[in-house]
């Protein structure tokens, strides 16, 4: 198992919405998601996603991939099963710790690296990285963003691929729910979202409760996701010097269109 490198700590005058809402203290995503079976909905396609991103690809294996803004592994350990080699990058301890005994169980090895996608470790220099579910990218400001993915391009090697798979914008703005309410099998736990899209920044911003009935548990958190366009992807992914490559609407390789729920991109490092 591979060990934590890289810590990134912000004191709480820097504290962004993201460590509040991934992992930590609260953990919303954990705690909600699991809670009222979003994460069970939500994670039903792996195994179609990890075949889909090979097939697009075509990687060989012991190829070494970066799972970036991985999670707890929800795809580097099928991936790590299949016989690559498997980094994956997270901000949060909490999840790459659930990543590890996950991998520990399913008797693969994964490097795991404690570092926020900013500042991702130049010393990787992996064959591939993938991005996986709308992780990281939006969540910030657009200077987060193509800072990120600089630094990402310096942790590859030289004619590394790399595969972003984000919502569509044009999904959205077609599908827009101002609230969406969750509950649990047994009406125990409840999840609220309240959102508010600013069309000056194609940004959804979500106001969030959850709530546990059975022990009055409550957890609230604010956050906002900038949507991307492909043409606004395309264009930050040159900013930061990657040669976009292949579209699509999905992980079968389905041609993108203005219905495609989600924008799947490959791209290009460039020497």
């Amino acid at each position: 198992m591979g060990t934590f490198v890289n810590p990134w700590i912000h004191g709480e005058q820097d504290r962004e919405w993201i460590h509040d809402f991934f992992g930590g203290e609260q953990d919303l995503y954990g705690t909600a998601y699991t809670n009222v079976g979003l994460l069970e909905k939500r994670g039903s396609n792996t195994e179609e996603e990890v075949e889909g991103l090979i097939r697009i690809f075509g990687i060989s294996t012991g190829s070494h991939i970066l799972d970036w803004c991985g999670g707890w592994g929800r795809h580097a350990v099928p991936l790590a099963r299949r016989g690559y080699k498997v980094t994956l990058l997270d901000f949060s301890k909490e999840y790459l710790e659930r990543a590890g005994t996950y991998a520990e169980r399913e008797g693969v090895s994964l490097n795991l690296v404690h570092a926020d996608f900013r500042e991702t470790p130049p010393d990787i220099q992996a064959d591939y990285a993938i991005n996986m579910f709308t992780a990281g990218i939006g969540y910030l400001s657009e200077e987060d963003d193509v800072k990120a993915l600089v630094s990402l391009r310096n942790a590859l090697k030289p004619g590394a691929h790399i595969l972003i798979d984000t919502i569509n914008l044009f999904w959205i703005i077609r599908n827009f729910m101002p609230t969406a309410w969750h509950e649990s099998a047994d009406g125990t736990k409840w999840y609220l979202e309240k959102r508010r899209f600013d069309f000056h920044t194609n940004t959804n911003n979500t106001a969030c409760v959850y709530r546990d009935r059975s022990n009055g548990k409550e957890i609230s958190c604010e956050h906002a996701l900038r949507m991307y366009s492909p043409a606004d992807l395309a264009r930050i992914l040159r900013a930061a010097r990657f040669v976009p490559q292949d579209l699509f609407g999905d992980f079968d390789g389905s041609e993108f269109t203005l219905t495609s729920k989600r924008v799947v991109m490959t791209a290009l490092r460039l020497d």
